[in-house]
């Protein structure tokens, strides 16, 4: 499965299966992207065969982006996503990951990470679409 995102022309972003905010940033990021951005939850066979393992134990990464060749996290992983949206949130995502607000954003980003089951009830939410949504 490596190098599979890039030769079909998009991304991977894996998130946390059984996060709810996960749950919703991945319904949100669904009806902003087109098919080159597919899904597959950090729990499962695709992050198996894709991932490093330190990316697929708990506590998990909330979002993992791999592009064919790379995974990027935090602000970073951010940073790769953002250039699959469509204006104004392309523009905005560069703002937030770039210098000077890169640290920032990691910060915030970690605090959210770490509350996410606190903070957020599970729903699911996403889309079932067999193309876009890997196992």
């Amino acid at each position: 499965m490596k190098g599979s995102a890039s030769s079909q022309g998009g991304i991977i972003l894996f998130f946390d299966g059984a996060c709810g905010l996960c749950d919703r940033a991945v319904a949100w990021t669904w009806d902003r992207t087109n098919e080159d951005v597919r899904f597959a939850p950090l729990q499962g066979e695709t992050a198996k065969r894709t991932l490093p393992s330190e990316l697929r134990q708990p506590p998990y990464q909330s979002l993992v982006v791999f592009d064919g060749v790379q995974a990027f996290t935090e602000a970073e992983g951010l940073r790769q996503l953002g250039k699959e949206l469509p204006a104004p949130w392309r523009p905005m995502m560069r703002v937030l990951t770039g210098w000077p607000l890169r640290s920032l954003t990691r910060v915030v980003y970690r605090c959210v990470a770490q509350n996410r089951h606190r903070w957020f009830s599970m729903q699911c939410r996403v889309p079932d679409q067999a193309e876009r949504l890997l196992p």
